[in-house]
């Protein structure tokens, strides 16, 4: 028996949240990689190479994962995070779910304007 071609479509790679345990699609969580330097980057459109691990877009399981050591564990890394680092990857996680929250699964942003208002303002008129 062969899969139809609408299953293929419908289908949703399913990912697990490192700290929560939460199994959700890929695209509604935020991936944490490690790069080949070393450096934990947030990766929103999951195109870093390297070890990733997921996390649900909510600072405070971002958080608990630093608590329970959850995101050094995962990401295997050899010496627990600075500061320094915890405080860049707070920061950038925040923007992330900014972002995320802004346009929902990856969709590009339409604006749309009427041609003539479009017009106006490429001459200058004010309306």
């Amino acid at each position: 028996m062969t899969k139809s071609k609408n299953a293929k479509k419908n289908h949703k790679p399913m990912r697990t949240c490192i700290v929560t345990k939460q199994k959700k699609p890929k695209c509604e969580l935020v991936r944490l990689a490690l790069d080949k330097e070393g450096c934990i980057q947030v990766d929103l459109q999951g195109k870093i190479r390297g070890r990733g691990a997921n996390i649900v877009p909510d600072v405070a399981v971002l958080e608990e994962g630093f608590e329970r050591k959850a995101i050094t564990r995962a990401l295997k890394l050899t010496k627990d995070l600075s500061i320094e680092e915890k405080d860049r990857i707070r920061k950038d996680f925040k923007e992330a779910v900014e972002e995320k929250n802004f346009r929902p699964s990856n969709k590009p942003v339409k604006i749309r304007i009427k041609k003539d208002e479009l017009v106006k303002k490429i001459n200058g008129i004010d309306s």
